[in-house]
């Protein structure tokens, strides 16, 4: 997972293996991140091709504490795997 903050934007790039081995290590990443100076976040999901579980619940607890602070979030160029799961798992992004 790539991660970049620009312009109050927090970016995250989703890298193809999204996965139970890299969720605790990908969540101790962002959660320093979001902050009060973040006034947008964007997940790019294009290169996943792997996604399970832990990493949807990873994603549904940022867009629950986006949704509390009241910071836009969204996943965008969601790939074909993002949205098996999502829908696997009745999640709207």
């Amino acid at each position: 997972m790539k991660t970049n903050i620009q312009d109050g934007t927090l970016t995250i790039i989703l890298p193809p293996d999204c996965t139970i081995p890299r969720a605790e290590s990908d969540t101790d990443k962002i959660r320093p991140l979001v902050s009060d100076d973040i006034r947008k976040i964007e997940v790019q999901a294009k290169s996943v091709e792997e996604m399970d579980t832990a990493y949807i619940q990873i994603l549904l607890s940022l867009k629950t504490t986006a949704d509390h602070m009241k910071i836009p979030f969204r996943i965008s160029e969601m790939s074909p795997e993002v949205l098996r799961v999502s829908e696997l798992h009745g999640a709207e992004f």
